[in-house]
């Protein structure tokens, strides 16, 4: 099953409350997994903060187990993005800004504090 065909999968089995952008194009793998299509969605938040989510799947898998495996996949997105959009804005910032140990951006600046 090709990117953008198990993408529309995906996306026509999420709820509605789901609010997810699909990413194609990636031209870098970032998948650990050799041998493994990786297929990318993007959550944002009002802060203007955004989250790569992914599904990962063997190039092995039959489009039948592919499909009998989608309602995992689509849980498993949905509780990724449900874990991002948990999280409050001054973490979705130190996600931007990274987390420096011991240093002020670790905390945020006084004016966020």
């Amino acid at each position: 099953m090709k990117e953008k065909e198990l993408q529309r999968v995906i996306l026509s089995e999420l709820s509605e409350e789901v609010n997810l952008r699909p990413l194609s194009g990636f031209k870098l793998n970032f998948s650990a997994n050799p041998g493994f299509q990786k297929v990318y969605f993007s959550a944002s938040c009002a802060c203007e903060t955004a989250a790569l989510l992914s599904v990962e799947v063997s190039n092995d898998k039959t489009d039948k187990e592919i499909l009998d495996a989608i309602p995992s996949l689509v849980e498993r997105l949905m509780s990724q993005e449900r874990s991002f959009r948990g999280m409050d804005c001054s973490m979705h910032g130190m996600m931007r800004r990274g987390f420096i140990t011991g240093s002020q951006e670790e905390v945020g600046s006084p004016e966020e504090n």
